[in-house]
């Protein structure tokens, strides 16, 4: 929705290896199978709520010994909706007090116009750095190496 990338790992395994080495038990990571193409992974923010990571993870087979793993990651529902009605009722409070007659000027309607942009920006780092732990998990399961 509002986050998302995606990756691309190329291994020199078959892909029922690879569904087997990234459904190990992980105490941060939960990842189920769909089919046997499809995997669902989840990673819980263990601070705090919310900022929880979805991935959506596609295994492709490109010879009999080398597997393709799409991964795309993005914030959980909850995160989104979050983000969503927080910006949106500022800007909402805004919209209000400029038909109000409120000056465009004032402090108050600076702040609350900034202040989802730099939420957003403050959001978007903060999802790139748990995106690049998960992707070191995702990386260390597929080399059966212990995730840190």
């Amino acid at each position: 929705m509002l986050f998302v990338k995606t990756h691309n790992l190329v291994t020199d395994k078959p892909i029922d290896i690879v569904r087997n080495d990234l459904k190990s038990s992980i105490e941060k990571l939960t990842v189920t199978e769909l089919n046997e193409t499809k995997l669902s992974g989840y990673m819980k923010n263990t601070q705090g709520r919310g900022y929880n990571i979805v991935s959506n993870i596609n295994l492709k087979e490109q010879t009999d010994r080398k597997t393709i793993v799409e991964i795309k990651n993005e914030f959980d529902l909850f995160t989104n909706l979050f983000l969503i009605t927080t910006f949106g009722g500022l800007w909402g409070i805004v919209i209000y007090k400029l038909i109000n007659g409120a000056s465009i000027l004032s402090f108050e309607i600076i702040l609350m116009l900034t202040f989802p942009i730099i939420g957003a920006l403050i959001t978007k780092s903060s999802f790139e750095i748990y995106e690049k732990r998960l992707m070191k998990i995702y990386s260390s399961l597929l080399k059966n190496e212990k995730p840190n």
